[in-house]
């Protein structure tokens, strides 16, 4: 779950909602509701298709925020945890007397360590385990695609009817009305469009100025929304961003060697289903550990 700042304009341009279907993660949430941590956004969603007019969506269950931003839950769950953070772990090398030493792209030492965990996108996962690990690894057979993120700004209210849109039959999937969601400076208008991990692909290398381009074009035909007079406008790839082919092999534990890995690759894309492949390789550790 992911946010960005850019002076007076918040956006979450990742993750934009989750839902929790399933008992355990319902009562995993429980303490953040009533701490004000995560809350449920009700909005108006409608369905946008080029040429025809707009027809209203349902949500069939809640769909919950963090608030103030996406990422509120996980500063939460990383305090009092030691996190360095812009660092590029590239090398690990396993130590004669077990465990493994980790050092940066720079060449920097880490530290060592008695178990590496990795929840990294599951090439990046592949890279830094492969010279330890038997081919065929579950995550080296895991697909992902890519998506676009792009964020506009403008100093003033939000003045529409609607606060978020499926996009259908467009290189652009879903736009969100960010400075609507429960907790945000709605004194601002802060829109996220995210396009379709199909057109994503297929645009993956192209330059972030040519794309957002396109994407700023679509956005304004379908919404009618002109952007030349916008306050911020910006633009954030991801080349990881859905797993498309996985198997749901679950998470990778392997206690011989002191390697672990989850991710959305190991279940689903779905905040819920990380969270699920996530607490069963915590359980397999505190039972390996105990």
């Amino acid at each position: 779950m992911s946010t960005r700042h850019a002076g007076s304009f918040h956006f979450d341009h990742g993750a934009q909602f989750f839902t929790a279907r399933t008992p355990e993660f319902q009562t995993f949430l429980k303490p953040f509701f009533t701490a004000g941590l995560v809350i449920e956004w009700k909005v108006k969603i409608m369905a946008f298709e080029a040429g025809k007019k707009p027809d209203k969506s349902l949500w069939f269950e809640p769909h919950y925020v963090g608030a103030p931003n996406m990422n509120s839950l996980c500063k939460k769950l990383a305090e009092d945890q030691e996190v360095a953070l812009n660092t590029e772990v590239a090398s690990l090398q396993a130590e004669n007397a077990g465990g493994w030493r980790l050092a940066d792209k720079t060449g920097n030492t880490l530290g060592s360590f008695d178990w590496v965990i990795s929840t990294a996108p599951p090439a990046q996962t592949h890279n830094l385990f492969a010279r330890h690990i038997p081919s065929g690894s579950p995550f080296s057979q895991a697909k992902m695609q890519g998506c676009y993120a792009l964020m506009i700004g403008f100093n003033k209210p939000w003045d529409k009817q609607w606060i978020a849109a499926n996009v259908r039959y467009n290189p652009l999937q879903w736009i969100a009305v960010n400075s609507s969601k429960p907790g945000r400076n709605n004194a601002f208008t802060c829109l996220v469009a995210h396009s379709s991990n199909s057109w994503a692909e297929e645009h993956m290398d192209d330059d972030v100025n040519t794309a957002q381009a396109l994407l700023i074009k679509e956005f304004e035909s379908i919404t009618g929304i002109g952007c030349s007079n916008a306050d911020h406008v910006s633009t954030h790839r991801w080349r990881y961003a859905t797993v498309t082919q996985n198997g749901d092999p679950g998470p990778f534990f392997d206690e011989t060697l002191a390697l672990a890995s989850t991710g959305d690759w190991s279940k689903a894309s779905r905040i819920e289903d990380v969270w699920i492949a996530a607490n069963k390789l915590a359980q397999a550790l505190r039972t390996h550990l105990k």
